[in-house]
This record gives structure tokens, C-alpha cells and sequence, in this order.
């Protein structure tokens, strides 16, 4: 069977100062650039081969994918594996949102899975477009991704656990590379975990 190569898009400004910004379309920074540029090199020296590479359409990891293509394919973007939408969290830092948003916060903090950002998304719903991602590419083949933390996290939670289980215990690094084995019946086996990041 096929490979699934997760990889987390190259460090943004945003990332740096620690803001909420899933949908905020922002580039990578020169840190963001060396980091894609390492997750490059190391696809090419672990031998990591890949038949067809997906990004997110944001610019942070169409940049991000550009760059790690060292087989220089056709990079298909799509929107479902754009980052969480955080709403009215979007372009601010966590002390911002509870000194702005005290209320919001206390709901997020009682549950987590479930509570949607206002005027954006919950965390099933980003599980649930990562996944319908998953489900309509072909997993005989080895498919890189290039995207983002939630989707990464959501999809090996899916994989790996019951829904969103385990979404907060992976942490995966920017330019950080994850390969997944599909093997019998499309059994998942994590093969590697955050390198190159």
C-alpha cells in the first residue's frame, strides 16, 4: 500500500508571535524558508518518495510545498485542508482574546471539541473536511501534504484514536515531516515522527 507524508508548512511572522491566524494568508519568513528547505533535504536523503503532492491554498504552505517538491510534480491545492478557522480569535494573541473575548474563552476552555470560534469553525469540522480529504485521494499511491498543525493533528488523531482524542498530543513542528504506512486494508502504522523539522 501506499504513504502518507504529512508535512507542517515552514514558520510564519504569525508563528513567531504566537497569534491565532488559521485563515489569515500569510508567507512564510526566512526562518519558514530554511525550515522547508531542510524538510527538503531531508525527504531526498531518507529516500522519501511521493507520487503526487497536495498543499493547503494558503500561501504559508503553497510555499512550503513548492519548495520540498524536490520531484518538481504538480502541487494540487485544496481548501479542505486549510488551517482551523479561529473567527473573531483571527490576528490575535492568547493574551489579546482574554482580555477582548473573557467569555469565549471560559467556553472554549469547557469544551474544547465542540466549541465553535465565532464567525469561524469547531474542531469536528476541521476533523471532518481533513478527513473527507483523506478519503477522496487514492492510498495505494504516496501522498504528500503539505498544510497545517490542526490538520495534521486532526487526521493522525482520526487515525490513531477515537475522533479528536488524541488532537493535543501531537506536536508537530514547523517543517516537521510524519510518514504513515497504510498497510493491509489500509491498516495506518506512524512510521516517523517531526523530522527534518
Amino acid at each position: 500500500m501506499g504513504k502518507l507524508i504529512l508535512i507542517r508548512h515552514g514558520q510564519t511572522d504569525m508563528n513567531k508571535d504566537q497569534m491565532y491566524y488559521g485563515r489569515m494568508d500569510v508567507p512564510i519568513n526566512e526562518t519558514g524558508r530554511k525550515q522547508a528547505e531542510k524538510a527538503r533535504e531531508t525527504l531526498i536523503n531518507l529516500k522519501i518518495d511521493y507520487d503526487k503532492i497536495y498543499s493547503s491554498n494558503l500561501k504559508r504552505a503553497y510555499e512550503t510545498a513548492k519548495i520540498v517538491n524536490y520531484k518538481n510534480l504538480e502541487v494540487e491545492t485544496d481548501e479542505k485542508i486549510q488551517e482551523m478557522d479561529f473567527g473573531i480569535f483571527e490576528g490575535l494573541c492568547y493574551e489579546e482574546i482574554v482580555e477582548k473575548y473573557p467569555e469565549e474563552m471560559e467556553l472554549l476552555k469547557k469544551d474544547w471539541k465542540t466549541y465553535s470560534y465565532v464567525t469561524g469553525e469547531n474542531p469536528f469540522m476541521l476533523q471532518k473536511r481533513a478527513v473527507e480529504f483523506l478519503e477522496s485521494i487514492d492510498k495505494s499511491k504516496d501522498n504528500m501534504v503539505v498544510t497545517h498543525w490542526g490538520i495534521i493533528c486532526s487526521l493522525l488523531s482520526w487515525l490513531f484514536s477515537s475522533e479528536l482524542d488524541s488532537y493535543w498530543k501531537f506536536q508537530i513542528k514547523n517543517g516537521g515531516i510524519a510518514v504513515i504506512d497504510f498497510v493491509d486494508n489500509n491498516y495506518p502504522v506512524l512510521c516517523s515522527f517531526n523530522v527534518g523539522g
